[in-house]
């Protein structure tokens, strides 16, 4: 038997899957291939109704129609049932302020979501999440986001995650499997190619197989991270009193001081930050008081009680905006970013070209105490393109029905509105061939993004 069939027979077993819809993200490059092929070869064993599904995400051209091509010519010689779905990534991007590549990865989720018949099995190996260990502990994380990429998380599986990219393009080469290379992925423009062709063979130059290591650690890191979250559990469940305040948290070691800490704040809606939670932290000890969220929210501790405090003059769904991360809606965090001109020229051309309707005039709004909030009655912008003033009310109507809810709005101390997402810029503070810094704005939703 192969390494790659035994690879996907272990995991089929150990995850009990059999008798089973299992449809397979095919992209056409080795990976996807090489899973579909697998999955295949099991196919009757586990009496799997094994389907393939294809993203479209129509960003290169020609060669986006050539990948869509060979795929369904891959499904038809093996008689495979394919569904493409069209995804439109840059108006995406354009919405949500994000980058190319986080669009395109939201997107394609969204579409495995919407597909919603059986197990989803992407081909994540070893080597995507070695890149995720890398990309995460550079970039700053916790211990869960040093477990890297799971295994299988709700109804996505991953069966090819112990298996290298090396020996699925090995593997391919000997079965004599065609696959396609896409462009886009031998550039280093994106941090994972990055970290792909410059980082990866660096450490193979200490160890041959990091991959294997990698997988060793996320395994073990699982597992304890499981562990934790237990005595979490336990832990907060003994500190929280009828009046919802935390008991004696000062008691426990300080890793789980940290992650009951991050539960209270979440529940009650609150960015658990690891600022939020350490400036919480440093009151166990001797009590006193620390501003969450200015004007509005304060965490006290007294007599070895942790509670909150609200500005009853503030709502919970308005916040003063400070440049960094914001929260007013449950799971979705909202960054203010300050960017100069002089300092960081590119990015600055960045916002400019693709994402100006999520920009401001820093220099213009700087003094106006911009308050964050939820739709309010009686809203309504004038853009500098439109000769009268829109009502947000009526806006809204030209929305999906499950955006409207949650879209952010910025108003100065005085109730004038000044932008509004998805929309824009007031006249008054939009950006113009004169600003000199922008604050741009956008927000993302850490429970969707893909590991």
């Amino acid at each position: 038997m192969h390494k790659i069939h035994k690879a996907i027979y272990d995991f089929l077993i150990r995850e009990q899957i059999r008798d089973v819809p299992v449809t397979v993200a095919l992209s056409g490059g080795a990976d996807s291939v090489c899973l579909l092929m697998g999955l295949l070869y099991w196919r009757e064993e586990f009496h799997l109704e094994l389907s393939a599904l294809h993203v479209q995400h129509d960003l290169r051209g020609a060669e986006s129609l050539r990948d869509e091509q060979f795929c369904r010519d891959l499904c038809e010689k093996y008689e495979i049932e394919l569904q493409v779905i069209l995804v439109d990534v840059k108006a995406y991007q354009k919405i949500h302020g994000i980058s190319l590549e986080t669009a395109a990865r939201e997107c394609r989720y969204q579409a495995f979501s919407d597909h919603g018949i059986g197990l989803v099995a992407t081909a994540h190996t070893a080597s995507d999440n070695l890149e995720t260990l890398i990309f995460r502990l550079v970039r700053g994380t916790g211990l869960k986001g040093l477990c890297g990429i799971p295994p299988r998380r709700e109804n996505y599986i991953r069966p090819l995650l112990e298996i290298s990219r090396s020996e699925i393009e090995l593997f391919l080469a000997e079965e004599n499997i065609d696959y396609i290379i896409d462009s886009s992925n031998l550039q280093d423009d994106y941090t994972r190619n990055f970290i792909r062709h410059k980082i990866r063979p660096l450490l193979g130059q200490i160890n041959q197989n990091p991959e294997k290591s990698g997988i060793m650690l996320t395994d073990l890191l699982r597992q304890e991270e499981d562990f934790l979250e237990i005595s979490t559990r336990n832990a907060y469940k003994n500190a929280l009193q009828p009046d919802h305040s935390l008991k004696d948290l000062h008691l426990l070691h300080p890793a789980l001081q940290r992650r009951c800490i991050g539960i209270y704040l979440q529940t009650h809606k609150i960015s658990a930050n690891y600022q939020n939670i350490i400036l919480v932290q440093g009151l166990l000890a001797g009590g006193g008081c620390v501003e969450l969220v200015r004007g509005q929210l304060t965490a006290r501790v007294s007599q070895g009680r942790l509670y909150l405090e609200r500005n009853q003059n503030i709502s919970y769904s308005e916040a003063l905006l400070r440049i960094g991360r914001n929260q007013i809606f449950k799971n979705w965090i909202f960054t203010a970013e300050l960017i100069s001109r002089k300092d960081h020229p590119d990015d600055f051309d960045r916002v400019l070209k693709n994402s100006v309707d999520s920009a401001l005039d820093y220099d213009k709004i700087q003094d106006l105490g911009l308050i964050l909030h939820s739709r309010k009655p009686g809203l309504h912008l004038k853009l500098s393109n439109r000769e009268h003033r829109i009502f947000i009310k009526k806006w809204l109507q030209t929305l999906p029905v499950s955006q409207r809810a949650s879209v952010h709005y910025l108003s100065d101390q005085n109730q004038h509105l000044r932008w509004v997402q998805h929309l824009g810029a007031d006249e008054s503070v939009r950006v113009t061939e004169h600003t000199r810094n922008i604050l741009f704005l956008h927000d993302h939703n850490p429970a969707t993004e893909c590991t």
